[in-house]
């Protein structure tokens, strides 16, 4: 049974293997997450029919008027604060004593800006300083005298702030007055319309309903769209422009509408907000209700396609670590590192062919341990595999890089030196049989030192087969043995 899955493992079944684990897991988990998008769309869909759209526009109305209530609030502590009144009647003698009292105000509420216009030197005093002196002239001063005239206690009005790099901001202004109620000018506040249209899309994040608040003339105010903001109204909108009349006449009691446009039926709720002069409304999108099971639908995919790509990796890894363990068994010999062989026999081969081609010298070098039986029997296995290791690390380390070595098997190791005549492979040979007699390794049981016998063989013209190469080097190796006994 082992073999037979080692054998499945390494061949041509590991991609169909490695695609049938995939699709499973590919198709476990896909099917496991459409029952899941599909369980919760029908939650969301029944709890959908017992929302109450009306319940929701309070909560959200809530929120809102007590997000922007309170800067209304500081806005008009402000513009009955003595110390702004009186140093106004002083003559607005010292700046720093305004820029100070405004920079409080600031940064003691979080506000993007808090200022005073004067309506007797026309100074624009904000917490830096003064920001320059108004004129009917100038685009962006004209809220100023629309406000005057208009005599409103309070108003919101979205425009540039140009304190602040021209960044869209929520002003909220305060008609200030002396104690015999002559007009002074106008104080306030400003937020960063960016903050709130992230506010609203927190409300919309945790009601599940589009919001957006717009003027009397329905031009869009607030919007988690900075895009839309004082520039689109809702006649523009589609679907809902045909019901801009009856939004824009709605009281303080809060209205239901009903339309159609491209992505279906929408809701809508609509509310007077008198304290802004706004509208708030609240939409309410039936598809907008799948978001989050849809957002689970895709991370549960997400999450197979992770854990299917994690799988795959380690089983890849495994593959891969598995088959090069293999094809080093196959090529190497696992006790020295050298070629097995087999594998030299193929290296030997190729290196003869392109010999053979290029009319190049080539020699083979046979080596063996002269009386290596008795290492085993006197100083065990264990002791004989370590000196064959290190002797094989003689080898490799003597020859030159280009140079192929191998074990033939037991004792015996070779060597075939590429582009060396037979006088070459003497005098490497020569320092091989050198470094090799003179190779001791210790042991548990003793200092092992043995002699070697090397037999050479070169096929000088380029002209003769591997076969024959080798035959010639075992002939030389059986000589020098004989020799190295005599000895």
């Amino acid at each position: 049974m082992v073999d037979y899955v080692k054998k499945f493992l390494t061949t041509r079944n590991n991609s169909f293997f490695m695609g049938v684990v995939i699709c499973i897991l590919l198709v476990g988990f896909t099917i496991t997450s459409l029952i899941s998008y599909y369980t919760t769309k029908q939650n969301v869909i029944t709890n959908a029919t017992t929302e109450t759209l009306p319940l929701i526009s309070d909560n959200i109305y809530s929120e809102i008027q007590a997000e922007i209530l309170d800067p209304i609030n500081i806005s008009s502590l402000m513009a009955n604060d003595s110390f702004l009144i009186n140093w106004v009647a002083d003559g607005e003698q010292s700046v720093p004593e305004i820029t100070n009292y405004l920079t409080r105000i600031k940064e003691r509420y979080g506000f993007t800006t808090a200022f005073y216009i004067s309506d007797i030197t026309k100074n624009y005093y904000y917490a830096d300083g003064i920001l320059k002196q108004i004129s009917p002239d100038d685009e962006h001063d004209v809220w100023y005298y629309q406000f005057s005239e208009s005599n409103k206690r309070y108003a919101l009005d979205i425009d540039t702030d140009q304190a602040t790099n021209d960044r869209m901001t929520m002003f909220i202004n305060h008609r200030l007055e002396n104690f015999e109620g002559d007009y002074l000018g106008v104080t306030g506040i400003g937020l960063e319309l960016n903050s709130l249209g992230n506010k609203v899309r927190e409300y919309q994040e945790r009601f599940d309903h589009n919001i957006f608040l717009v003027n009397k003339n329905g031009l869009i105010q607030v919007h988690p769209d900075q895009s839309l903001v004082e520039t689109k109204t809702i006649q523009e909108m589609e679907g809902i422009g045909d019901l801009a009349g009856q939004i824009l006449s709605t009281g303080v009691d809060p209205q239901i509408f009903e339309f159609r446009n491209s992505s279906g039926t929408k809701v809508i709720s609509v509310r007077y907000i008198p304290e802004f002069d706004w509208y708030l409304i609240v939409e309410k999108d039936p598809n907008s209700s799948l978001t989050i099971a849809r957002k689970g639908l895709y991370q549960n995919i997400i999450i197979g396609l992770l854990i299917t790509a994690i799988v795959s990796s380690v089983l890849l890894w495994v593959f891969n670590s598995y088959n090069r363990q293999l094809e080093f068994l196959a090529m190497y010999d696992d006790l020295t590192g050298l070629l097995n062989r087999r594998q030299f026999n193929q290296y030997m081969m190729r290196e003869m062919k392109l010999a053979d081609r290029y009319n190049q010298p080539l020699s083979l070098l046979l080596m063996d341990i002269d009386n290596f039986k008795s290492v085993n029997d006197d100083y065990g296995h264990l002791s004989g595999d370590k000196y064959l290791k290190a002797f094989a690390d003689t080898i490799k380390r003597t020859l030159r890089e280009i140079d192929i070595t191998g074990r033939f098997g037991g004792d015996e190791f070779c060597a075939l030196l590429v582009n060396s005549d037979e006088t070459e492979a003497g005098k490497i040979a020569a320092r091989l049989e050198k470094e090799l007699n003179n190779l001791t390794v210790s042991t548990k049981t003793g200092i092992i030192n043995r002699t070697v016998s090397i037999g050479i063989a070169s096929n000088g013209s380029g002209k003769d087969s591997w076969e024959n190469l080798v035959h010639l080097a075992d002939v030389a190796l059986y000589k020098s043995k004989a020799e190295n006994k005599k000895d």
